[in-house]
């Protein structure tokens, strides 16, 4: 489906954005009871949408002549769509529920004191636990995962509960409208963006869509009906001229961009010099943005198991198959110690599981492009690029691999000399302090490290500056999780923008959010459904969707969780097999 010409999407802006501040102006009286109403009914429409989402968004990726979208492709965008709004739309309705009924969003544990880094002067930071949440059944979906915000210490936990409090009861009141400028790799994030401006902001939304995302126009529309009809959304797809219009509005109040260093430069600084002496932003409206990373994984060297070494080799293989690699935290750069025993085992294991899936079409606008650009090779007349895998990378022989984020693809490995744990620590940090972008990374732990040795480990993962910082396991799940918040890390300003301003998917409205670390094991059995070559991905993800669906019917979900057993045991019983 092409988008709309021009006209006729200047002509939609100028009945929307009105529409907008109506609707905006008649939520700022809704209570939070309410408004977990709304949530909680928008979770039962993108329910309902959910096959005809994932189906829609498979089929934009790939060429007619591919026929029906294999298993793989529909399961990997039901997951990153509809999948992923709905847990965050439950979320958002429990919080509201909560906050109704005069207490704050509810936690996966208490909110506690943790040194901020090593030593009895250290810092301190208000840890949250936010997951698992025993009434998604986490526990038994999410096995063994943890994921902890990390606050700045306000005086203590009686200071962090008075601006907790405070932050719930302002920050949704912020009205107004927000122009939400959607990304066109993953079609769940303007959706999130869209439901993070009105819940957690109080702003009705107009989403532009990426030109990419024109047929799912109307789905989207139907999956966050109630959202439409409260005149709290609207979605239209368009351009970039598009985009600036709806920018310019008089009526709109924010802006918020998912995409490209690229398309930040242009939205605000429109060809001015941000580092010229007193230059000014074209822009003048407040913006909130994410704008990607070349994104690192860290294995430290030690004595892992073969269970382990595998399981770690194939996640990383997944974060970088996942979406054809077009994602703003696909593994781009693997850092491992040159002296590590096990480093050719795990790099073999990595280029094999890699070599094994089929190459997908390059359907990202550039791509084809871009892919040469860094490979310097010729793509296959279909249409399709080839996964590569570099190891061995010099990055100051070849600084091409990390001066950006490639989105394509590809990723490189490259090794440190690291005698002992605290040199590849020390280097370690120095290459994610190098490397552009601040959105996520991820480390991986050997176990039965000595104390000192772990100490020093913790203390790296403490400190990487990433909104996100992933432990055994892709940074992806703290986007999924719906209550992680998502974005940069602190400090971004419109001249240095890094990986962008501001965050999302915080239905809890924490306050003063420093970054998040999530929690992996070091191996899991059976593999997590989200591994492409699941052979039962579908069937699973389609039953959490279930299980969702039933949650926002205000049910146990006890019934679509059983009914997922099968799948789970026959993919226990016949696993694909190890390249």
């Amino acid at each position: 489906m092409a988008p709309p010409a021009p006209d006729e999407v200047s002509l939609r802006l100028a009945s929307l954005v009105p529409a907008a501040v109506a609707g905006a102006g008649r939520f700022a009286g809704v209570g939070p009871a309410d408004r977990a109403r709304l949530a909680r009914a928008c979770a039962v429409s993108v329910a309902a949408a959910a096959d005809e989402w994932a189906e829609t968004a498979a089929a934009m990726k790939l060429p007619a002549a591919v026929g029906r979208p294999p298993a793989a492709v529909v399961a990997e965008e039901l997951a990153t769509g509809p999948l992923t709004t709905l847990r965050l739309l439950l979320l958002t309705a429990a919080a509201l529920e909560d906050v109704a009924r005069g207490g704050l969003p509810r936690l996966a544990g208490p909110p506690r004191l943790e040194h901020a880094g090593a030593g009895s002067g250290a810092a301190t930071r208000v840890a949250v636990d936010v997951m698992p949440m025993g009434w998604l059944h986490d526990a038994a979906i999410w096995r063994g995962q943890r994921a902890t915000v990390r606050c700045v210490d306000q005086g203590g936990l009686e200071g962090f509960a008075r601006c907790w409090r405070r932050e719930v009861e302002e920050r949704p009141r912020s009205g107004g409208v927000a122009a939400v400028l959607g990304a066109g790799n993953v079609t769940g994030l303007a959706a999130a963006d869209c439901i993070s401006q009105v819940f957690e902001h109080g702003r009705a939304a107009v989403v532009k869509l990426h030109p990419l995302h024109a047929s799912l126009e109307g789905v989207l529309g139907r999956a966050l009906g109630p959202l439409v009809d409260a005149g709290l959304a609207a979605f239209v797809a368009g351009d970039a001229a598009a985009s600036r219009a709806l920018v310019a509005a008089p009526a709109v109040t924010h802006v918020h961009l998912t995409g490209g260093r690229g398309a930040f430069d242009a939205l605000v600084w429109d060809g001015r010099d941000p580092r010229a002496p007193g230059a000014r932003a074209a822009l003048a409206k407040p913006l909130t943005c994410e704008l990607g990373n070349v994104t690192p994984w860290f294995v430290v060297p030690g004595r892992y198991t073969p269970a382990q070494l595998a399981f770690q080799a194939d996640a990383v293989a997944a974060s970088i198959a996942n979406n054809t690699s077009f994602n703003c935290i696909a593994t781009k750069l693997v850092v491992t110690a040159a002296s590590w025993p096990q480093r050719d085992e795990f790099l073999a294991a990595v280029g094999r599981r890699l070599a094994s899936l089929p190459a997908r079409p390059g359907w990202y606008p550039g791509a084809v492009a871009a892919w040469t650009a860094i490979t310097g090779r010729r793509p296959p007349d279909d249409g399709t690029l080839p996964w590569v895998f570099r190891p061995g990378l010099d990055p100051r022989a070849e600084p091409a691999w990390t001066a950006r984020e490639w989105f394509v693809p590809v990723a490189a490995e490259t090794p440190v000399d690291a005698a002992d744990i605290e040199a590849f620590c020390v280097r370690a940090a120095a290459i994610a302090h190098a490397l552009p972008g601040s959105l996520a990374a991820s480390v991986t732990v050997p176990p039965d490290l000595a104390a000192r040795e772990r100490d020093r480990v913790e203390n790296l993962i403490g400190h990487l500056e990433y909104g996100v910082v992933a432990v055994n396991g892709w940074s992806a799940v703290a986007y999924a999780l719906g209550n992680v918040p998502w974005g940069g890390f602190p400090g971004a300003t419109l001249a240095e923008p890094g990986s962008g301003i501001g965050r999302v998917h915080d239905p809890a409205v924490l306050p003063l959010v420093h970054n998040s670390i999530v929690r992996s094991p070091l191996a899991e059995w059976p593999p997590p459904p989200w591994f492409p070559w699941h052979r039962r991905t579908l069937p699973l993800t389609r039953g959490l969707a279930g299980l969702y669906a039933a949650l926002a019917r205000s049910r146990r979900g006890l019934g679509p969780l059983a009914r997922m057993l099968p799948a789970v045991i026959l993919s226990m019983l016949d696993p694909p097999r190890r390249p």
